[in-house]
């Protein structure tokens, strides 16, 4: 059966309504709005693999939340409208952010959205979340530490789980056996079969939160 012509080039995952890049809206804002720099013009699939894990493994409603590396968000969005959770948006690219909010409209929530680097998210930006969720984030060797350091602070200011998914890159493999030495930290294997079929990694770190 064919798509309603309302959800041309629109996608559902999980109950979240997600613009292609073939989607009419998208190509108008990719023509007027100055491009994303940092790998911020598409939806990445580890994102996907985070938000079957969340269902399976979900957090009370109303949650405070935090998404690093969000790109155009979906997985806050998901977050939100999933688990009505307060979320956080970071992003060292604000020319994501537009993306971002169309979505975040589109499925009715509201998400907050905030421009840093990993590194620059502080001991006050963490405190009192619970969960500090970051896809396809880790994909130069320049990021681990970063990344490393972000994850620190977390676990200082006692986020209650860290979860960071990848396909499986050797900086994500740094960053995991980093996190495994010195933090309570797990890295799965997991797949997936929606919105397709796919596999990756995560790496789970335990807070005290």
């Amino acid at each position: 059966m064919d798509p309603h012509p309302a959800l041309k080039n629109i996608r559902i995952v999980h109950d979240v309504l997600v613009l292609k890049k073939s989607h009419k809206l998208i190509r108008r804002m990719q023509r007027i709005l100055p491009e994303p720099e940092i790998h911020g013009y598409q939806v990445w699939d580890s994102s996907f693999l985070i938000m079957d894990y969340l269902l399976q493994n979900p957090p009370k409603r109303g949650s405070k939340i935090t998404e690093i590396g969000s790109g155009w968000g979906i997985l806050s969005v998901f977050c939100a409208q999933e688990f009505g959770a307060k979320v956080t948006a970071v992003d060292a690219d604000q020319h994501v952010f537009p993306f971002l909010d169309a979505h975040a409209t589109l499925n009715d929530v509201k998400v907050k959205t905030k421009t840093a680097l990993y590194q620059e998210l502080t001991s006050k930006d963490l405190k009192g979340q619970k969960l500090l969720l970051g896809g396809d984030i880790c994909f130069w060797d320049k990021l681990v530490k970063p990344l490393y350091s972000v994850i620190e602070t977390a676990v200082a200011q006692k986020v209650g789980t860290i979860i960071i998914a990848d396909p499986g890159r050797s900086p994500f493999h740094r960053l995991a056996k980093k996190c495994i030495k010195n933090f309570d930290a797990e890295l799965i294997d997991w797949s997936v079969s929606h919105p397709k079929s796919g596999s990756g990694e995560l790496l789970i770190i335990k807070g005290k939160g």
